[in-house]
């Protein structure tokens, strides 16, 4: 599956705003905090219990136990149906670019996590948020996937693209709404792993499609 200009172009303006969400953060810039705080004060309202717990339930799938099982079964599902590089593009996104990239990255930049109320518990450094990364390299390796296999079915194909990427949405937005990340975090994850998918996807179709 070629990746079309209209990617690319998407592709590096993701890669400049990760720069400059990154620095901003380092250096810790005014501009990050007044986002910060909009977003958050749009985010963090009060919402009927039962929408709170839904909404944890929504974060807590992008844990990494969840994750790493849906990972896998996904992956064995690839090469029982002999689909090896599709396996390889998924297990190499889930658990190379977003389990160690986001590390390394957490703990160059050591940012604090949040000081509110938190409605789960989080551990370790703050930027770049693991959810929202791991979130798009998953589902939307599942849409480059599933979007080859639904290639002669266009209207089912969208609707693959339209629900997986409310879906990695709803998992970035979470990390907000339960006090674990700011919103510099959550896009930062976004857009660092959009751009990991493109080159990820990019040097795995040089020889061939994905599948």
């Amino acid at each position: 599956m070629t990746i079309s200009r209209t990617r690319w172009r998407f592709t590096w303006a993701a890669g400049i705003f990760f720069l400059i969400d990154l620095l901003g953060v380092s250096f810790q810039q005014g501009w990050v905090h007044a986002l910060d705080r909009l977003v958050i004060g749009w985010v963090r309202q009060p919402l009927p219990t039962g929408v709170t717990q839904a909404i944890i339930g929504i974060t807590h799938s992008g844990d990494p136990k969840p994750v790493t099982w849906v990972t896998l079964l996904l992956v064995a599902i690839l090469v029982i149906a002999r689909r090896y590089r599709g396996a390889l593009f998924l297990a190499f996104n889930v658990l190379v670019w977003a389990g160690i990239g986001n590390s390394l990255i957490k703990h160059l930049v050591r940012r604090p996590r949040p000081t509110v109320d938190r409605l789960v518990a989080a551990s370790s450094y703050s930027f770049p948020s693991g959810h929202s990364i791991t979130a798009m390299l998953l589902w939307g390796s599942l849409i480059v996937l599933l979007g080859w296999s639904l290639r002669q079915r266009p209207w089912r194909r969208r609707l693959v693209v339209v629900v997986l990427s409310l879906w990695i949405v709803c998992i970035g937005l979470s990390r907000i709404y339960v006090g674990v990340h700011y919103p510099t975090d959550v896009l930062g994850g976004w857009s660092l792993g959009f751009c990991l998918l493109t080159l990820s996807q990019w040097f795995l179709t040089r020889y061939g499609d994905v599948l």
